[in-house]
């Protein structure tokens, strides 16, 4: 049998979502954080007073393994995890295109949001944010140096199909594709119908990864 939380204690060892070893206050821990326990005591692995110094009660030796069930789910969440990730996907389908790069600044940007969010709730609990802000800084250099490995990249074959120029040009040779269809005695209606189609494709992102496909096979 299992006992609940004892008043006054300051931190509960629990396994996190991600299988992780982790001591909570009380008040931090996560629906998803499973509470460890004394096997022979049943009673929740806690301590009392500031962290670091030796005021632990019931601890388990490092050794004791977690339940295969629980490193069975880990296994299972962490292979669901890959194979929907988008950066992986790019990677498979893609390898040579770059918006693989795309993806990775794409998911870089995320850790660094994230690594805010941490920080703002350190903050919140009066705790050290230096650890955090160290990590950020080096997300926010990943994602600079990412960001510009891809200039490079793009630049070196001629076409950088997301920049501002490029967008220019299209949109002047859409104007003369339209011209021509004027001068060509095509009835108006038609040609709308003709360019009201031709946004529909343009605007479909598949268009692009088609686009910088071709030019990737291109330069290979």
């Amino acid at each position: 049998m299992s006992l609940p939380i004892p008043q006054g204690v300051s931190r509960v060892q629990v396994v996190d979502d991600m299988g992780k070893v982790l001591w909570r206050k009380p008040s931090d821990i996560k629906g998803t954080d499973t509470i460890r326990y004394n096997p022979q005591t049943g009673e929740p692995l806690v301590m009392y007073g500031t962290p670091g110094k030796p005021s632990v009660q019931g601890v388990v030796p490092p050794s004791q393994p977690l339940p295969s069930a629980t490193i069975s789910a880990i296994k299972t969440r962490r292979k669901d995890v890959i194979e929907t990730d988008a950066i992986v996907d790019v990677a498979r389908r893609t390898p040579d295109s770059s918006d693989l790069l795309s993806r990775v600044i794409e998911g870089l940007a995320e850790e660094t949001a994230s690594l805010a969010f941490e920080r703002s709730e350190a903050e919140r609990r009066g705790e050290s944010t230096a650890q955090i802000s160290i990590k950020r800084v080096q997300a926010l250099k990943a994602v600079g140096d990412t960001w510009l490995k891809k200039k490079e990249i793009t630049s070196s074959k001629g076409v950088d199909l997301e920049s501002s120029a490029f967008k220019i040009v299209f949109s002047h040779i859409a104007e003369t594709f339209r011209r021509a269809c004027d001068e060509s005695g095509i009835r108006p209606e038609m040609a709308e119908s003709i360019f009201a189609e031709f946004g529909k494709m343009v605007d479909d992102p598949d268009w692009l990864k088609e686009a910088i496909g071709k030019i990737d096979k291109g330069n290979s």
